[in-house]
């Protein structure tokens, strides 16, 4: 079953138990007021008559004088005075040949009861052949002894009013059955005009998929839930565009620089088959098949980082002695061709793995020294200035990355091509290795660049706190 439809029988169900509910509490209501108008009627007859009726002496003894019951003789009041012994003393003129009690069994419920439990009330009566009665029954009761010497029935036929509740019943029927039409169809009706952009984000989500064209986006067309889904969708499609973009630019970056070492294995291997091999052609083919070493070990890594699956083993570091050796270690690599400088002030320990972030660092300092022309200084500095955390920067004096290329010398395979030619080797993975090692110590690294004057890698990491450990 559809949303759609399932949307329109909740609305339609919804709907028509409101009415249900307020149509039921309109039929009671009338009724009720139907029912209390002809008790008032009943009442007051009953209380013009009791205000009539005298106690008389005659020679048996006291004996009740009725008035004259005739005034009901166009009424659609019925009366009838009843002796204690259930017997009819009178009756109204309109009662015709009607010889049996108004309400038999209601005489038959208090007849016996003391007197002062006998009180007035009502009772509906359907005798045979007749049309339903509301009866009401007045105990005739001595005020002066509380003496009891009869009842007075008076009644009403409840025929008019059991045509209005046929009436107003097949009323609601018929409106309630329109009811029920109308807000089918509205439900219908609204739940498409509501669901509409549902389906449209639909075709638009399926056509995506058909002709691969991930730069297509959903048209957010509202303001509500469902225009949030729209923006969230194009927000997933961006980042799938971009991810896809990756793979493909990753795909053909691997294959470019897979190329070149196979060519030359390849071009090497022919030459040991025709006898013409020698010593250099040995070492290229050894160079080679290092260079892929290194860079499938360097694709391994960054998908470790990528998966969360890199092995890490954090522990409570002082970087003072590893920035030591890192400055060591970049004047063995520079080969006093560049200056290599260091300072470290502050408490400089972090929860860190310190082969991890060592590779880090050199790689940062590698990559400075080879860009910095001879004469040139690169420095390295350590800091805590607010306590939380630790700054390390390495700069150099050298030629500088181009404005346009800082954002994105942390993508894999990615190099500036004056700047970071393919001649000084390397495969364009050693920052990306670098920024994915630096975040997963909770740090984070950027570059600041100038062209011509120098460039500055920072990496900012949580100092350690060992109450929070």
């Amino acid at each position: 079953m559809s949303i759609r439809t399932r949307l329109t029988i909740w609305y339609s169900g919804i709907l028509v138990l409101g009415f249900l509910l307020f149509g039921t509490g309109v039929y009671f209501s009338v009724v009720l007021t139907l029912i209390r108008q002809v008790d008032a009627s009943l009442e007051q007859s009953a209380s013009s008559i009791v205000d009539q009726i005298k106690i008389v002496m005659n020679s048996d003894g006291r004996a009740i004088s009725l008035p004259q019951f005739d005034v009901f003789r166009a009424s659609s009041v019925y009366v009838e005075a009843i002796d204690v012994k259930g017997k009819i003393r009178g009756k109204s003129s309109n009662v015709g040949n009607f010889n049996d009690l108004l309400d038999p069994t209601k005489i038959a419920e208090i007849t016996g009861k003391p007197a002062s439990e006998q009180i007035p009330e009502y009772n509906n009566v359907q005798h045979a052949d007749a049309p339903p009665l509301r009866v009401y029954t007045y105990p005739l009761v001595v005020k002066d002894t509380g003496e009891l010497f009869g009842y007075l029935q008076v009644a009403a036929s409840l025929e008019d009013i059991e045509r209005t509740k046929q009436g107003l019943l097949l009323t609601l029927i018929a409106v309630g059955t329109v009811v029920l039409l109308v807000s089918a169809a509205a439900g219908a009706a609204m739940a498409r005009r509501a669901l509409r952009p549902v389906t449209e984000i639909t075709t638009t989500v399926l056509e995506i998929y058909r002709t691969d064209d991930l730069d297509r986006r959903v048209e957010v067309m509202t303001n509500d839930e469902v225009g949030r889904l729209a923006s969230a969708f194009n927000e997933m499609l961006d980042r799938l565009a971009r991810l896809f973009r990756a793979q493909q630019r990753f795909v053909a970056d691997v294959s470019h620089e897979m190329r070149t070492p196979l060519t030359v294995i390849r071009g090497n291997v022919d030459l040991l088959r025709m006898g013409c091999a020698d010593e250099e052609s040995l070492d290229a083919i050894t160079s080679e098949s290092e260079r892929m070493t290194r860079m499938v070990s360097n694709m391994l890594l960054l998908s470790q980082a990528d998966s969360g699956a890199l092995p890490m083993h954090l522990q409570p570091l002082d970087l003072t002695p590893l920035i030591a050796n890192i400055a060591r270690s970049g004047n063995i690599m520079a080969d006093g061709r560049v200056e290599i400088d260091s300072s470290v002030s502050g408490e400089l320990t972090v929860q860190g793995d310190s082969d991890r972030l060592k590779q880090v660092l050199l790689n940062l300092v590698d990559n400075a020294i080879k860009h910095t022309p001879p004469g040139g200084k690169v420095t390295i500095t350590a800091e805590n200035p607010t306590g939380h955390t630790v700054i390390v920067s390495v700069s150099d004096t050298g030629i500088g990355i181009p404005e346009q290329d800082v954002a994105h010398v942390f993508e894999r395979f990615y190099r500036v091509d004056k700047s970071r030619s393919r001649a000084q080797g390397g495969a364009g993975l050693g920052l990306a290795i670098a920024k994915s090692f630096v975040e997963a110590h909770g740090g984070r690294i950027e570059v600041q660049s100038t062209v011509g004057v120098g460039t500055s890698f920072i990496v900012s990491l949580p100092a350690y706190r060992p109450n929070l450990v």
